[in-house]
């Protein structure tokens, strides 16, 4: 809940949560993995600041003056952010930037909880310029006995060129100590994480020297080395012993994690894993219309790069003879293991000319593995990679991604940071390994990225068709430019995001994350005048109109409020595309404005700028304040700064991150829209009444979304008693997508705004006969679960088999039905229904075929996505009495599939009368379930792998209990038919003084995994997907542990 204590200086108090971590960094979502994040400090009660603090806040309020704003990290009960819109949190000040900074916190350390001791104990782990303003963004770190805070204990303060502080960000704890001594070891607490993250693998630590302020330990039989830190991990009630590990599993396998030093407990654990020398290069991809074909490309020094880049030293300027220099290091990387630079095929040039024709034999052999195939691509491929990290450090170093913030480079000469990092880039990474039957080499590519001072990897993969899977071409990753710069600038947010590494790791985060990424790769076509269709991912997809997203970012329809919008509900990559539309439409009003090379500039610095002086774990009202800070630090003093930070805010604004938006923290997942801009004189009032169309009376309850979709969207507001809605709207047309139970849901498209105008309309809902709402029910099915078919909403489904399975239903009364809306959304892809057959009958035994639809669903490769199986509505050729309904899932999607889902059936007619809702329904009663695990799973080493003796026993049967299994190393229950509507929630405790370790999976009527909840808390909870029907409550670590399960309804 939002805390708001007493206001001072008109400057409002909120108490964000800052929350846990997210994980992999992919261009593509691969399938529903369970997460991986753990904070123990998220699982305690939030922190109140205390009185002392606040007084001391509210001078501090007080003395910046009106519209200074400050929120409060939870965890610790201490500030997260103070800003100021269009002003400075202190004047001028003689003295350096790290002065001025310290002398800002130690003016304040009772805002903080600080002692005086405290902040001269404050070390410097940053002192970064943002280019071309000669502002300093400083990070300090809290010390306890001599030693860091690690994950946590950061304090940020931005210093403009005359010494005003602009802005604080940061994740400090109130003064304390250290609870207790390092009981354990360097090479204990790293066992400790191996034990718990590659269960049965024999590993002895062997210590190989230290990098980067790191003890290293050799990899053994993992793909990297292990690095271990010693140090104090903050907490509400002092800092407890840390050390914090880093463990390299697999290449795109990889864990941040603290040990307790006194205790073995795990503390914390996100992914680090975000899935005159010349060449001849490809600037965008083969076949592009821009930059589509090879061209020669220099090599030589830049302004970016003073020694070129193939001189492996950073110093010299002496071209080597192979891929590697001071920025990358690029070879081909068959396997799952990290090879050694010198042992890794790669290009050799004594005279340093890489060039080599691309036969793109892998597209034109259909994947062939055996000469020719991609093996004698290598050169090509390792030269395009090597230019495209080199030019993407260029561009992002001139952005201000420099030495002092992070960047990678070997050497760093004597501009800050750690150095010998270049970026290792992967050719045809897995190629060998990955192929069928397991495809981990495959569709994809991603970004491990390490502490500086430690290489980080990206792996380009090789690209086929994998039916009913992935439906794209042939292709080689390494080829196209906007897939390697969305996984580079996971490399640049991970690192330059606050003043701690790997600061992605909630929700709202992790989804910036991988918008970052796509919206870096456009600005970097559009730029170079490569690309005029907004599309991410073409050349590996195949898809010229949307690439691997849902839709080309120009005809993207979501906003802020959209959060968890797509088939499998909250997902990084669908919900970092909502992130990349907003940073799109700011550039794009930017350019409109300034012109492409101005504003695309403009733009792209204020994304950059806005990193480092954002919190960790940012939400995406903390990174739209970070950009508005960004914009005072960087154009204050140009004559149209004001139209300027209208231009800016109202791309926030039309997108639902308006000047109202609220949300509960980075992993908040129902935000609260508000498309009010900052400007009042921007914003009309629009204003509604939503009437039954066939009684004329009002619709209490409905949900009004500024937009396309229902299902888990938070809606902008919801109609009183008298149907009627009124909220301010920056001036623009937008979707209006009203959802009323017994009512469907509807969009009105084109509904203008005006600013300074009153726009009043009436929106009429025809009732839903076929909702449960209004009395309609289910008479037969030939699956269980067809009541999610008249639920008025398309976040539950029904699956049925294909070309056999109906349902018949009961209208709510009989009448002339005239038209019928089908949603097709669905938890697998390609068993999302295609064709139907509706029937009608009057008394439920004489039938009659209205509407026979073979292909009312279809998709653009590679793969089905939301806007394919979104609402259509369906006209019959003239109106038809009806009091029942049968509804055929002929086909599904997928050709190989023989189960089809539908998540909504909808019938109206234009002439029923005197259909209401009934009054709704009670919730269920909760579902409560007690037991014992013995022991955790014995079979798997991964955190999210439903194998074991208990789910063998489980899916091999499809019965419940799994007799002698049960209670093995997991429990299953079986839920009642209602659970599975996607409205309930489930939740698991357990009871035992030892480690231990819940996950949960979901299985449908038919025993098939349809989802996870599996994250690294010891307790366990989440949504329960539509048409899940059992639970698999697993034990991950421990022995004879009790628990509890309970679901309950969200209604």
């Amino acid at each position: 809940m939002r805390i708001r204590p007493p206001l001072a200086a008109g400057a409002a108090f909120a108490l964000v949560l800052a929350l846990s971590p997210s994980t992999a960094s992919a261009v593509v979502d691969v399938g529903t993995p369970g997460t991986d994040r753990l904070d123990v400090r998220r699982t305690s009660e939030s922190v109140r600041p205390t009185d002392a603090q606040l007084i001391a806040m509210r001078e501090l309020l007080g003395a910046a003056g009106a519209g200074t704003r400050v929120s409060w990290d939870a965890r610790f009960g201490t500030p997260r952010t103070i800003r100021k819109d269009g002003g400075w949190l202190a004047g001028p000040r003689s003295g350096d930037p790290v002065a001025v900074a310290r002398s800002f916190i130690d003016a304040h350390r009772d805002a903080f909880g600080l002692t005086a001791a405290d902040v001269a104990a404050l070390t410097v782990v940053r002192d970064h310029e943002l280019v071309g303003t000669g502002t300093h963004v400083v990070n300090f770190a809290q010390t306890y006995a001599g030693l860091p805070a690690v994950r946590g204990g950061r304090l940020g303060v931005t210093v403009a060129r005359d010494g005003r502080v602009l802005s604080y960000a940061g994740t400090s704890a109130r003064g304390g100590g250290l609870v207790a001594a390092h009981r354990l070891s360097a090479a204990q607490a790293l066992q400790q994480v191996v034990g718990g993250l590659a269960a049965g693998t024999s590993y002895t630590p062997q210590p190989a020297g230290e990098r980067a302020g790191f003890q290293v330990f050799a990899r053994g039989p993992f793909a990297g080395d292990s690095y271990v830190q010693k140090g104090a991990f903050p907490t509400r009630d002092g800092a407890r012993p840390a050390y914090r590990v880093l463990f390299v599993k697999a290449l795109d396998q990889a864990w941040d994690t603290v040990v307790d030093a006194a205790t073995g407990e795990t503390l914390y654990r996100a992914s680090l894993v975000a899935h005159d020398a010349e060449g001849t290069v490809y600037e965008n991809h083969p076949g592009a219309a821009a930059g589509g074909s090879p061209v020669v490309a220099s090599f030589g020094p830049t302004a970016q790069s003073p020694s070129g880049y193939v001189d492996p030293t950073g110093l010299a300027g002496v071209p080597g003879p192979t891929t590697f220099g001071n920025n990358a290091n690029t070879y081909a990387n068959y396997s799952n293991f990290l090879v050694p630079a010198d042992q890794g095929p790669r290009p050799v040039s004594p005279t340093a000319q890489f060039h080599y024709t691309y036969r793109a034999n892998w597209t034109r052999t259909d994947g062939q593995t055996i000469p020719p195939s991609y093996v004698q691509d290598l050169e090509p491929a390792a030269t395009n990679l090597f230019w495209h990290h080199n030019r993407i450090h260029d561009e992002f170093r001139a952005l201000g991604f420099t030495e002092s913030g992070g960047n990678f480079q070997v050497n760093n000469g004597a501009n800050g940071g750690q150095g010998g990092d270049p970026i290792i880039g992967l050719v045809h990474a897995g190629a060998a390994s990955g192929g069928a039957p397991t495809y981990t080499g495959r569709d994809n590519a991603y970004m491990l990225t390490l502490p500086d001072g430690i290489p980080p990897w990206s792996g380009m993969f090789l690209w086929e068709p994998i039916n009913d899977t992935f439906e794209g071409p042939y292709a080689d990753g390494n080829f196209d430019a906007s897939v390697i710069e969305h996984e580079y600038a996971h490399g640049l947010s991970n690192r330059y995001v606050s003043g701690e590494d790997n600061a992605l790791n909630t929700h709202q985060s992790g989804s910036m994350g991988e918008g970052w990424g796509d919206w870096y790769a456009l600005n970097y076509l559009y730029g170079g005048k490569l690309a005029t269709t907004a599309v991410v991912g073409q050349h590996v997809t195949g898809n010229a109109s949307r690439g691997i997203r849902n839709w080309g970012y120009d005809q993207n329809p979501t906003g802020f409020g959209d959060i968890g919008y797509d088939l499998g509900g909250p997902e990084v990559h669908s919900d970092g595309e909502i992130w990349t539309t907003i940073l799109w439409d700011m550039r794009k009003a930017l350019v409109a404005r300034y012109g492409e090379s101005a504003g695309g500039e403009m733009a792209a610095r204020l994304v950059t700028d806005a990193m480092p002086l954002s919190p960790a774990d940012p939400s995406f009202v903390d990174m739209r304040d970070a950009i508005r800070t960004a914009l005072d630090n960087r154009y204050h003093s140009r004559s149209d700064y004001a139209a300027l930070v209208d231009v800016v805010y109202g791309a926030f604004a039309k997108r639902g991150l308006g000047v109202h938006a609220e949300t509960e923290g980075g992993e908040d997942t129902d935000p609260v829209p508000s498309y009010a801009h900052l400007n009042q004189a921007h914003n009309g009032t629009l204003i509604g009444t939503v009437v039954n169309a066939a009684t004329g009376k009002p619709i209490p309850g409905a949900r009004i979304m500024l937009g396309v979709f229902e299902a888990r969207v938070t809606p902008l507001r919801t109609t009183s008693a008298d149907g009627a809605f009124s909220a301010p709207v920056t001036a623009g047309t937008y979707p209006v997508t009203i959802t009323a139970e017994g009512f469907g849901s509807r969009t009105f498209p084109g509904v203008k705004v005006r600013a300074g105008k009153k726009s009043a309309l009436r929106f009429s809902l025809a009732p839903n006969l076929a909702s449960a709402a209004n009395g309609a029910t289910v008479v037969s099915a030939t699956a269980n679960g067809a009541a999610r078919l008249i639920d008025d909403t398309e976040a539950s489904g029904w699956k049925a088999a294909a070309g056999t399975g109906n349902a018949v239903i009961k209208l709510a009364a009989p009448a002339p039905i005239s038209s019928v809306q089908v949603s097709a959304f669905t938890t697998a892809r390609f068993e999302g229904l295609r064709g139907f057959t509706l029937q009608t009958s009057t008394d439920g035994t004489t039938w009659q075929t209205v509407l026979a639809q073979p292909d009312a669903f279809a998709y653009q490769a590679p793969r089905p996505t939301a806007p394919d199986l979104h609402y259509k509505q369906f006209t019959l050729s003239k109106p038809v009495q009806a009091q029942y309904v049968r509804f055929w899932t002929d086909s599904a999607l997928g050709e190989t599939k023989t189960e089809v889902q539908v998540a909504e059936l909808q019938v109206f007619s234009q002439t029923a009368t005197e259909v209401e809702p009934l009054p709704p329904s009670p919730p269920d009663e909760p579902v409560t379930e007690t037991g014992i695990i013995v022991t955790g799973n014995p079979s798997t080493g991964t955190v999210d792998d439903a194998t074991g003796v208990t789910a063998t026993a489980f899916t091999s049967t499809c019965t419940v209990p799994v007799a002698p299994a049960q209670g093995a190393d997991g429990w299953v229950t079986k839920l009642p038919d209602s659970f599975g509507d996607g409205a309930h929630e489930v939740q698991v405790r357990g009871d035992s003084v030892g480690p231990y370790d819940f996950d949960l999976y979901f299985y449908d009527e038919s025993c098939t995994l349809i989802g996870s909840a599996a994250s690294a808390a010891a307790d366990e909870s989440g949504t329960i997907p539509s048409g899940a029907r059992y639970v698999l409550t697993q034990l991950w670590l421990g022995a004879a542990v009790p628990f509890t399960f309970t679901a309950t309804d969200t209604r």
